[in-house]
């Protein structure tokens, strides 16, 4: 699992935690990530935490290779968005998916 750590970009910017960014909406989505081996190209699978803030999709945070499994990629995505995740707990539930 390669992570990239959360980030706010644009207008969701704040230093000052009394001033926190106003999030709208919260989606996860897969992302592909092509890794090459001594022989040849192939694809894994990782999430991505995006934020509506102020009308602007706004990448959270990332967490690439989770699988070589783009169903299961899409069933942790669907599962996430239908449950309503908070970005608090994506790493801790990618993580835990893992275990399953």
């Amino acid at each position: 699992m390669t992570e990239r750590n959360g980030y706010l970009g644009g207008n969701c910017a704040s230093n000052d935690a009394a001033q926190a960014p106003e999030l709208q909406g919260v989606r996860y989505q897969t992302v592909c990530s092509v890794v090459q081996d001594s022989t040849q190209g192939y694809c894994t699978y990782g999430l991505e935490c995006l934020a509506d803030c102020q009308g602007t999709w706004v990448q959270m945070d990332m967490i690439e290779d989770v699988s070589p499994s783009r169903d299961n990629v899409l069933f942790l995505a669907d599962r996430f968005n239908s449950l309503g995740l908070s970005p608090l707990h994506f790493r801790d539930a990618v993580l835990d998916s893992l275990d399953e």
